[in-house]
């Protein structure tokens, strides 16, 4: 399994930033996320989280909406100030793929009455709700994002593609209660400690 991070999406055919998260980034729901010691700030950004069911490499568009078949809401955090000059930051494993920095939901499979595109994640900190984005808020289309994907690296079946849905980021504090909805139903629920 692999997990592929999409940073700065915005209608884009390639987009900006791509990562390479291991298995060990993700927390599911209902498990603590341990603030690490590694930096000084940790962020949180609302993400949709693509599950692939079947193999594919160089996939047309027109035949990428068979590969996904479940989606998750998810928030990924982000650490700022680690010892790295902030232009290095910005495009660094270190700041976006270390253990734990995938908060993922409960996948569900794909409501094709709303579908990907349109399918909304809305983030919430201690009960305080962030605006619901969805992949057609960032003009983007799922298919082409599948599409592009495939041309560099072959999809398999369980592989993950996470897509943060906003360059909004909200600071994470010990303490902390972090939901995340898809559709208005609540699937992700971390503690921050």
């Amino acid at each position: 399994m692999k997990i592929i991070g999409i940073r700065n999406v915005n209608g884009r055919e390639l987009p900006p930033q791509v990562l390479l998260m291991a298995d060990s980034s993700v927390i599911r729901s209902n498990k603590p996320f341990f603030v690490p010691h590694f930096a000084k700030e940790f962020t949180a950004h609302a993400a949709i989280a693509m599950h692939i069911g079947r193999l594919g490499k160089h996939i047309a568009p027109r035949f990428a909406h068979r590969y996904c078949d479940a989606i998750a809401p998810a928030i990924t955090v982000n650490a700022h100030s680690i010892d790295l000059p902030q232009q290095q930051e910005m495009f660094s494993a270190l700041s976006h793929s270390f253990d734990g920095a995938l908060l993922l939901g409960d996948f569900t499979p794909i409501d094709p009455t709303v579908g990907i595109n349109d399918s909304a994640v809305a983030m919430s900190i201690n009960n305080k709700t962030f605006d619901a984005m969805s992949l057609s808020n960032q003009g983007v289309d799922y298919r082409q994002l599948i599409s592009n994907l495939s041309v560099y690296f072959t999809l398999k079946m369980g592989d993950i593609i996470v897509v943060e849905l906003s360059e909004h980021e909200e600071p994470l504090t010990v303490g902390d209660n972090v939901t995340a909805t898809l559709n208005g139903n609540k699937s992700l629920i971390i503690r921050i400690k």
